[in-house]
């Protein structure tokens, strides 16, 4: 592989990362509306979750995706599970946009309930999903399903009850895979969410991001041991290879988050798999292309974000 491909791929590497205008909008948008929260309700502590969190953002495309920073609010803890009387996911959902309301400039931004999340929306194109938690203290679901150990993990609103979700786990574990890959992962699942906004958009981008980190260090550690060259097209082709047999059931190991590709049906997931297996034989067809070949053939599976060859 020419050094002309492999220089490619690193400034499509380098253009997927946030811009320092949008990290300055993300950083002010979201420390002022959680320092109105914790200054509103001192037992109230707030977090960054999601793709923020898990360091896996990417720069969105002018004029096509808006940029969500999801916030988690952490209300307080379940220490147990009551029949009636208890904390609803409505009530939950009810307090954090009162709370926001009380703000005169988010009043006027005009928050909305969105379940599971309350939606304050800035005019640069940026959203801001607030999602109302409790700490898991009671250790198991209420229909008795175990969600041990007590003290880690969050009960938020899911289709109007309490679902868990791991998400402090979940991004140690990302950054932990990241770095028994090398390094390596964490670029590499951006490259395949640049892939995902094209070809595959209806896949979610945690369910991406866990097939990867299950698969990619494997991969990592494989290239390493054969002495073969790491680069990110060969990596993003024995992704595909083997992620299209992975679509189903992925979870990460020792998560108390569910599956995650529970959002989907039988007939997706298999539509899912077709994919990746058409981009797995097109990755095959142009991994070891060189020049303007290659270039202009991975550009088509990533779109605008991939430097055009010359």
């Amino acid at each position: 592989m020419t050094t002309n491909v492999l220089q490619t791929f690193n400034e499509f590497k380098s253009r997927l990362e946030l811009s320092e205008t949008l990290q300055e909008a993300v950083s002010t948008h979201h420390n002022a509306i959680r320092d109105w929260i914790e200054d509103y309700d001192s037992t109230i502590k707030t977090k960054l979750i999601g793709s923020l969190q898990r360091k896996t953002r990417i720069q969105p495309r002018p004029n096509k995706d808006s940029f969500d920073i999801d916030i988690l609010v952490i209300l307080g803890n379940f220490n147990r599970w009551v029949s009636s009387g208890g904390i609803s996911p409505g009530d939950a959902l009810d307090k954090v946009e009162d709370i926001v309301s009380q703000n005169e400039t988010y009043k006027r931004m005009g928050p909305e309930t969105d379940n599971p999340t309350i939606i304050v929306e800035y005019s640069d194109n940026i959203k801001v999903e607030l999602v109302p938690a409790y700490l898991d203290q009671v250790g198991y679901a209420p229909d008795g399903t175990p969600t041990l150990p007590v003290g880690r993990g969050y009960w938020v609103p899911k289709n109007d009850m309490w679902a868990m979700a791991d998400y402090d786990y979940d991004a140690d574990y990302v950054s932990k895979k990241n770095e028994e890959s090398d390094g390596w992962l964490i670029p590499t699942i951006k490259m395949l969410k640049s892939a995902k906004r094209y070809l595959f958009s209806i896949m979610q981008s945690y369910h991406l991001e866990v097939i990867a980190a299950n698969i990619l260090p494997n991969i990592v550690s494989y290239y390493k041991s054969q002495g073969y060259q790491i680069s990110y097209p060969s990596l993003i082709f024995s992704f595909f290879a083997i992620a299209k047999d992975k679509i189903k059931f992925p979870k990460i190991q020792g998560s108390k988050s569910p599956y995650a590709d529970s959002y989907l049906n039988d007939s997706q997931k298999n539509e899912l798999a077709r994919i990746f297996s058409e981009m797995s034989n097109y990755c095959q067809s142009i991994v070891q292309l060189d020049g303007r070949e290659a270039i202009e053939g991975w550009k088509r599976l990533f779109g605008d974000p991939f430097p055009s060859y010359g």
